[in-house]
């Protein structure tokens, strides 16, 4: 449950509708989603982990400013080669822009 509100909170900071969230964690339904429980040795919970890698990467890079997450997600991007809201919808998508993310919150280039 900790996980599920957690993928929840994530989701909201980047600007996912839950339709959005539903999608890339492949659940049938959106009503799902308040009362799921998430394990995070599942697929889904693997999802759900990057996805607040992604928003812990994000937020140190913009200094915790939504409005600059919900930018960096919705602008084409030279470096992901897309635009990240839209790559984030299957699995590898999910994994270039954390790895993106990551090494740039690593690598000090912000």
């Amino acid at each position: 449950m900790i996980l599920a509100k957690a993928v929840l909170a994530a989701a909201e900071r980047l600007g996912l509708a839950q339709d959005q969230l539903a999608l890339i964690l492949n659940i049938d339904s959106v009503k799902t989603l308040t009362s799921l429980e998430l394990n995070p040795t599942s697929k889904q919970g693997e999802i759900a982990l990057s996805l607040i890698r992604i928003i812990t990467s994000l937020d140190t890079l913009t200094g915790g400013e939504a409005k600059w997450m919900q930018h960096f997600m919705k602008s084409p991007n030279k470096l992901t080669k897309g635009i990240p809201i839209e790559q984030i919808q299957n699995t590898q998508g999910v994994a270039n822009v954390l790895n993106l993310v990551e090494g740039l919150r690593l690598q000090g280039n912000y």
